[in-house]
């Protein structure tokens, strides 16, 4: 009983209650390791965060980034995405791994449509408490990495490498506040389900080629609902 308890604890650091179900009832393996599958990589930046912990205090600072974590998280795990880690003021979520729900580009363009809808909601909030406002950019990339337990026997933690990591950072890294940009592979498995504007072919900082990147404007008629994970 204390082991399955350690195990469920563990995995929810990281996973939605759906899918932490989903394990602990043997449905899907989450294998020790690695493996190769595609996933869609959503990263959530706080803009102008140096000027914001510069003008208030370390215990309020504190307070705001935990608010901030908390929403954005509970908005992954809305959208049975999985919690990779926070750095420093972002946000790593996955969606894809461990277990694909089949619609995970969807998935990670809803939760981040979502992510800058409540941030705005928060915002109105702060101004009202007289705290500064968040502006948060979000940047999204879909394709195959290595995912698995990475670190050591006794320290290990879930997460993904490869070069699709790196380019949904740097779209992160070019969106401006209160957008969502996407790549391209992410824009190809939805391209008749939401309206978007070009965002050029930058050349991303680390990468020789363009990539094609698109600022999602939103769905087209009602958005699709997420289905319980069963």
């Amino acid at each position: 009983m204390l082991e399955t308890e350690k195990k469920r604890a563990n995995l929810s650091r990281f996973l939605s209650p759906a899918i932490v179900e989903m394990l602990m009832n043997e449905k899907a393996e989450v294998q020790l390791g690695g493996q190769k599958r595609p996933v869609t990589i959503l990263f959530c930046d706080v803009r102008g965060f140096t000027p914001i912990s510069e003008g208030l205090a370390p215990d309020r600072l504190v307070d705001l980034l935990n608010e901030h974590f908390t929403s954005m998280t509970e908005i992954i795990f809305e959208h049975r995405g999985t919690l990779d880690k926070y750095i420093g003021d972002s946000v790593m979520g996955l969606f894809g791994a461990p277990v694909s729900q089949g619609e995970d580009a969807v998935l990670a363009v809803r939760a981040g449509l979502t992510m800058q809808e409540r941030n705005r909601a928060l915002n109105l909030e702060r101004v009202n408490r007289g705290l500064p406002p968040f502006e948060i950019g979000i940047g999204i990339n879909t394709g195959e990495v290595f995912t698995g337990y990475i670190g050591s026997p006794k320290r290990m933690d879930f997460t993904v490498i490869g070069d699709h990591v790196n380019v949904a950072s740097r779209l992160c890294s070019i969106a401006p506040a209160g957008k969502v940009i996407i790549g391209e592979a992410t824009y190809a498995a939805m391209r008749d389900m939401i309206d978007v504007r070009s965002a050029g072919t930058p050349v991303l900082k680390g990468k020789t080629e363009q990539v094609n990147a698109y600022e999602v404007l939103g769905f087209r008629g009602p958005v699709p609902t997420t289905s319980p994970v069963a």
